[in-house]
């Protein structure tokens, strides 16, 4: 995943390493207390670069490891998996691999240890086998990637420049909105559907019409990135107008990955059920210019896609590593990167866009992100739309959108 014509080399280790070989008995015991004091992965600054970072993840053994993978959560393309393995330090019980890293990196990662070794053959397949890795023990900072403290963890790597994330965090003094939870059973999907709608505090029901903001994977948006703190945080400080905030939950994965990409029925039952409720029990306003919707990830990509089909409803989309690369190759009937060829071949349509995606993302299976996202922003910019458009230092994640969704969220919504 990062390249390099020789293996970089931690300073730390190799002192350990001569230790070792000297026949210090002190060495890896003092070693282990210090990774116990600070945590792992080691940080080491390259000496005249800033910019780039020495970044070492460990592993002790127990006794029975025979190989050890340590894998961001990017997931890499076809390939001996080799590439991604740890050394062991003589006989000793320590694993490790070093990479050399931007210094500006946000990002998670997973260990597998005694893997089979056998290459990913598609992202299907990445999602198959996830169950089998584990966060970092080492690491004491993971989170759950579904919400649930007892589902599947990964674990957190922010380098030392890693941008900023103030907007998620709750600040003293700052009025809190309030939350009102639905489960629907929409007729056109036959599947539930959950949503949670944030108001803003002070929300009344006459007056000026609140905008509107909907935004897919609202679980995930809700309950890791923090994003009704972030509403809140940006109206006290002035940065937008009011807006009540619906987030959207599908049932499941499974409903998830049918509903969301380009599915004319989804569309369908945002026209005729779940936006006629949102109207009718609170008042947000009709006005395309002042509703936005956005998502990640199968998000983004419905996004974009419920805009072209309904441009008199939402005339701001937000992106974040939007999965233009659908559908899969070779799925009969439809044109690889679909929703971009829809958009080349349609007339420029009254639609703001604020995309983003990660440098890292280059790295998914049979599909390079960062090229389908660029693919749109340049044919959107040729059809004459207002693209607002950033790649970030990172992989395909929501510990990097939780920050820079209020980015994208004033690039189309901020006060101007």
């Amino acid at each position: 995943m990062f390249a390099t014509e020789t293996a970089p080399v931690s300073p730390r280790i190799a002192r350990l390493e001569r230790a070792v070989e000297a026949g210090d008995p002190t060495a890896l015991d003092a070693f282990w207390q210090e990774v116990a004091s600070t945590g792992s992965p080691l940080m080491e600054p390259v000496d005249g670069d800033p910019s780039q970072t020495l970044v070492t993840f460990l592993w002790r053994d127990p006794g029975d490891t025979e190989n050890v993978l340590v894998m961001f959560y990017s997931a890499p393309k076809q390939g001996d998996l080799g590439a991604f393995a740890m050394r062991r330090l003589g006989s000793t019980d320590l694993w490790y691999k070093t990479y050399l890293l931007p210094s500006d990196l946000r990002s998670t990662y997973l260990i597998s240890v005694n893997d089979s070794m056998l290459p990913f053959d598609s992202y299907a397949e990445v999602v198959e086998r996830l169950p089998q890795f584990r966060p970092d023990p080492l690491n004491p900072r993971d989170f759950s990637i579904f919400g649930n403290p007892h589902e599947f963890r990964v674990s957190v790597l922010e380098l030392p420049k890693a941008p900023a994330q103030p907007w998620t965090i709750a600040r003293r003094g700052v009025p809190k909105g309030k939350n009102h939870m639905q489960v629907m059973d929409s007729d056109v999907l036959g599947t539930q559907q959950h949503v949670t709608v944030h108001v803003p505090p002070g929300y009344r029901t006459d007056g000026p019409e609140y905008g509107l903001f909907l935004l897919f994977d609202g679980w995930s948006y809700l309950n890791f990135a923090a994003t009704t703190t972030m509403m809140d945080n940006l109206l006290y400080t002035g940065r937008t107008e009011p807006y009540v905030l619906v987030l959207h939950s599908n049932l499941d994965q499974a409903a998830r990955a049918r509903e969301l990409p380009c599915h004319p029925p989804f569309a369908d039952y945002l026209a005729k059920e779940l936006l006629p409720w949102v109207h009718e029990h609170f008042h947000v306003t009709s006005d395309p210019a002042r509703t936005v919707v956005g998502g990640s990830c199968f998000g983004g990509l419905a996004a974009a896609y419920v805009a072209l089909r309904m441009p008199d409803v939402f005339g701001n989309v937000i992106s974040q590593s939007g999965s233009f690369w659908w559908p899969e190759k070779g799925t009969p009937d439809l044109a690889d990167e679909w929703l971009i060829e829809q958009y080349l071949h349609s007339p420029r349509l009254p639609i703001r866009f604020s995309m983003e995606v990660g440098s890292l993302e280059r790295a998914i299976v049979e599909y390079d992100q960062v090229e389908t996202n660029r693919r749109l922003r340049d044919v959107l910019l040729a059809k004459g739309y207002e693209v607002d458009y950033s790649e970030y230092t990172g992989g395909h994640d929501m510990i990097c959108w939780r920050g820079s969704l209020v980015n994208r969220f004033l690039a189309v919504a901020g006060k101007r």
